[in-house]
């Protein structure tokens, strides 16, 4: 009888955990539809509005989704007052934050070159450099959602062959 138990708990814990990567997954889908609304609104804010770079942060940090709404938060608030460059001070404030997105190594080269060329183009370079990033954000969502539902099954299967295989282990 207590085999029993351990047995349907080791099953349990890895349908669980399976479902709990395929959370991740769709996450991460989510987080680069995050960037790509927050790089529409940055390019609304700097072409129509004509928003000063700090001032849009603020904006769209209240207006976006977590993690972005903190991330840009924090830009706004490091903006201004130090040395480096615009664009040193994003790709490391990228570094920092890397452990609240779900991204690949491919993802976050996008968003810090996203912060490359503030301060230094005129704002028609910006905005077409904010398009040109859109465009990249938007193929990374369409791969990442050709592969959600596959790898959702693939992570579910292997937790449960995981799970099975632990319990033939100890019985």
């Amino acid at each position: 009888m207590l085999k029993l138990a351990g047995s349907f708990l080791v099953v349990t814990a890895s349908l669980l955990y399976g479902w709990r990567v395929g959370r991740e997954l769709q996450e991460h889908v989510g987080q680069l539809v995050g960037m790509k609304e927050m790089l529409l609104m940055l390019h609304g804010e700097i072409s129509y509005a004509r928003t000063p770079l700090k001032e849009a942060f603020w904006q769209i940090a209240s207006q976006g989704k977590e993690p972005f709404s903190s991330f840009l938060e924090q830009a706004a608030e490091g903006l201004g007052g130090k040395e480096e460059s615009i664009g040193e001070f994003w790709r490391r404030l990228v570094e920092q934050e890397a452990g609240k997105f779900y991204f690949t190594g491919e993802e976050l080269g996008l968003l810090e070159r996203v912060g490359e060329n503030f301060g230094y183009l005129d704002v028609q370079m910006q905005l077409k450099n904010l398009e040109l990033y859109m465009e990249q954000a938007q193929v990374l969502i369409e791969n990442a959602q050709k592969e959600l539902k596959d790898r959702q099954k693939v992570a579910r299967a292997l937790s449960l062959m995981c799970g099975l295989f632990l319990v033939i282990l100890l019985i």
